[in-house]
């Protein structure tokens, strides 16, 4: 019987020839892990699970990576992190990676929709920058399928193409959801993709960081807040506010060139 520890399990993701003969040993297992306690997956110690890629979409405030196991797992706690916790029928577990610009991590991104083996090591972060029960930070990943090979073949998109303007302003509304949207100033020109003019990060504490293009100056226009509580400009060419626990929060920030 394949064991969590054994490495067979562990390098699937990098044997491309031997996919169908060890993914379905390590298949059986896997299922075995997410319905009996007693295997569980380990913390800290290389695996492989195989499942589906998805993009989690938080409303528009954070976007992550997930893999969906064919069934749900359980884990184990970590004995050398006192803050882990052993958790069952894990039907969503984060991917991530030390390098999002790396090859294992990109290539993961590729196979959103597809199903995949994803090897790595599982651990849990206990901060708000964690979104599901568990992480898995990716080593190496296979693609199960020709739909998989296929989309790891479709080449790169080129960078969008972003117009450079003297100034524009940024309109924020945050509620239940998160929107954005970004003028030129002067012509009130639509300026896309938003996400190029008016990039956004939240911290695990639930502050939502709205920023200018690199080059740009910031400055408070208007608001629901006060100009001091929409911190703009303490953390770089930025505004911020918490996530609204109810109600509506509202923003408008001007972005100028730099001369």
């Amino acid at each position: 019987m394949v064991s969590p520890g054994d490495p067979q399990c562990a390098i699937v993701g990098m044997m491309s020839r031997a996919i169908p003969r060890i993914v379905l040993a390590c298949l059986s297992q896997i299922l075995l892990w997410g319905q009996v306690s007693s295997h569980c997956l380990p913390q800290g110690k290389p695996i492989a699970i195989v499942g589906t890629v998805t993009r989690v979409d938080e409303n528009g405030y954070r976007e992550w990576t997930a893999l969906r196991p064919l069934r749900p797992i359980c884990i184990l706690a970590d004995p050398d992190n006192e803050f882990s916790q052993a958790v069952d029928d894990i039907e969503q577990i984060q991917v991530a990676s030390l390098d999002d610009a790396g090859p294992p991590f990109t290539r993961v991104e590729k196979l959103i929709g597809k199903n995949a083996v994803v090897s790595g090591k599982l651990t849990q972060w206990n901060t708000g920058y964690q979104r599901a029960p568990v992480v898995l930070v990716v080593q190496a990943v296979q693609p199960l399928d020709a739909a998989g090979e296929a989309a790891l073949r479709v080449p790169d998109q080129p960078p969008a193409v972003v117009r450079e303007v003297k100034a524009y302003e940024i309109t924020v509304r945050a509620g239940q959801t998160l929107t954005k949207e970004a003028r030129e100033l002067g012509t009130h020109a639509d300026l896309k993709p938003v996400d190029e003019y008016a990039p956004h990060w939240v911290t695990g504490g639930d502050v939502v960081y709205i920023h200018c293009r690199e080059g740009y100056d910031v400055e408070f226009v208007k608001g629901s807040m006060t100009k001091d509580d929409a911190l703009c400009g303490l953390g770089g060419n930025s505004c911020g506010f918490g996530i609204p626990q109810g109600g509506t929060v509202s923003l408008t920030m001007r972005c100028s060139r730099v001369r």
